[in-house]
């Protein structure tokens, strides 16, 4: 329980003060959904095509979003924070799933995610398991069964359910990690170089930073780091989070996108 609560905190460190604008961002990509699924099915058919220089074969080679066009890396680019967040959150919505890694001092998680019908997101850590299907979500509470979230709990269970739930709603949309790029200026190209986690979809992508610490309504993020690949997926993401004095290092590690994942019904579980 120590981890969970541990788990807890950190989700409210990344998250603080993100969920309205994450909000604004999935109204407006919801609109594009339909599209997006269809042409992930072209997608998913067409043979892979030959990979740029440094980077893998993956699942994911949807078509390159218009809010991306006039977005080029290269060596001491700079490039501005709020559209790299709004092509960043085009191409992971055109995508049409993914599936990362977070890790932070307490805990290590594994998130599944996909857009359509509703957005929906499966994730596992050593202390427990949430579903979210759209506006319901459950959480499976360690020892126990599956607790869904309510605006009313009526016990313990189901007031550390709710509220697991409700921040991992915020935590693992993708497009929060999006809309934290607006949040600096701009952000500098360093190089194209290797993804420090091994697990993530590629080896080697483009790393960027932002030009100072990052303010999110009362979190400050620190240490920043990203790396995307040129088709403006992203492959690896680190910062530290402060707020009221504590802190906490989270990385995101994105391991594959476009491919089919499962959101399993806690009914079947």
């Amino acid at each position: 329980m120590k981890k969970l609560f541990g788990i807890v905190f950190c989700v409210m460190l990344l998250t603080a003060c993100s969920s309205n604008n994450s909000a604004v961002l999935k109204e407006e990509n919801n609109e594009k959904t339909a599209e997006t699924e269809v042409e992930q099915e072209v997608v998913d058919n067409e043979e892979e095509s030959e990979k740029e220089v440094g980077e893998e074969n993956t699942g994911a080679n949807p078509p390159l979003p218009v809010s991306c066009e006039g977005i080029l890396f290269e060596t001491g680019a700079v490039i501005d924070g709020k559209n790299l967040a709004t092509c960043m959150g085009d191409a992971m919505v055109a995508a049409g799933s993914g599936s990362h890694k977070v890790i932070s001092s307490n805990a290590t998680s594994k998130v599944d995610f996909k857009w359509t019908p509703d957005f929906s997101m499966y994730v596992e850590s050593e202390d427990s398991t949430v579903i979210v299907d759209g506006d319901k979500g459950w959480m499976k509470i360690p020892g126990g069964g599956w607790v869904e979230e309510t605006d009313e709990p009526n016990d313990a269970d189901e007031v550390i359910a709710s509220n697991v739930v409700k921040l991992t709603r915020v935590f693992g949309y993708p497009l929060t990690i999006a809309e934290n790029f607006a949040q600096s200026p701009t952000w500098h190209v360093v190089e194209q170089g290797p993804v420090p986690d091994a697990d993530a979809f590629v080896d080697t992508a483009w790393h960027l930073a932002p030009e100072g610490p990052i303010n999110v309504g009362g979190a400050v993020l620190t240490d920043v780091q990203l790396w995307v690949t040129s088709n403006y997926l992203g492959a690896y993401y680190i910062a530290t989070a402060t707020i009221s004095g504590l802190s906490d290092t989270t990385s995101n590690t994105f391991l594959q996108w476009g491919e089919p994942v499962d959101i399993p019904s806690p009914t079947a579980n």
